[in-house]
């Protein structure tokens, strides 16, 4: 079974919860990316809309038969915004497969 390392961006509120439990399914997968810097770009835009000053980036390794192409990065989106490839994992992501935790500030 191959496997591939992806990144998941979320609110830093969040990250105490995903050591503890997993990346939870939301809606119809866990929506995952290729670069850190993708998941920060794209989930940061919106947290930082909401006021939040930083985000974290949870890297995963992840089974490739769980994946499929996700449909939340329009092409308009990765070219206004920079994002790399979306990616929906099928279901939740274990914390055995969580391999770190990285933050990014807005400043």
């Amino acid at each position: 079974m191959s496997k591939r390392i992806l990144y998941h961006g979320t609110s830093v509120k969040n990250v105490e919860s995903i050591l503890a439990e997993g990346l939870s399914r939301f809606w119809e997968g866990v929506y995952l990316t290729d670069s850190p810097e993708s998941a920060a770009r794209w989930t940061g835009f919106r947290l930082r809309a909401m006021g939040e000053e930083e985000i974290a980036v949870i890297k995963v390794l992840v089974d490739e038969d769980r994946l499929e192409p996700g449909s939340d990065h329009s092409p308009m989106m990765i070219e206004l915004f920079g994002v790399g490839e979306s990616i929906l994992h099928d279901g939740p992501v274990p914390i055995d497969q969580i391999l770190g935790v990285s933050y990014y500030g807005f400043g």
